[in-house]
């Protein structure tokens, strides 16, 4: 698996994408452009949560695949409905 052309390839959908408003579809979505590389989906876990004030939530997921595991993590703000991806890696 090519690890370095599917982040970019994710980093360049996710710039593309910025009106989404769920950042775990979009991530799911891109993925599907990697089948051969990345393999089916098997599932998706919410790995934790943290409420940095009032109005924010840190949550991280991993999504995972036959031959790799990305995790997510992102900060939603309930208040205005978006979310903004503060990091993800490939293993």
């Amino acid at each position: 698996m090519n690890i370095k052309k599917v982040k970019m390839g994710l980093t360049v959908g996710l710039m593309k994408n910025r009106e989404r408003i769920n950042s775990v579809q979009a991530f799911k979505d891109l993925m599907q452009n990697f089948g051969t590389e990345v393999g089916t989906f098997l599932g998706l876990q919410e790995l934790g949560s943290i409420a940095l004030n009032a109005s924010h939530i840190q949550r991280s997921y991993a999504i995972q695949y036959e031959r790799c595991t990305l995790r997510v993590d992102m900060v939603a703000n309930h208040r205005t409905n978006t979310q903004i991806v503060k990091s993800f890696n490939l293993r």
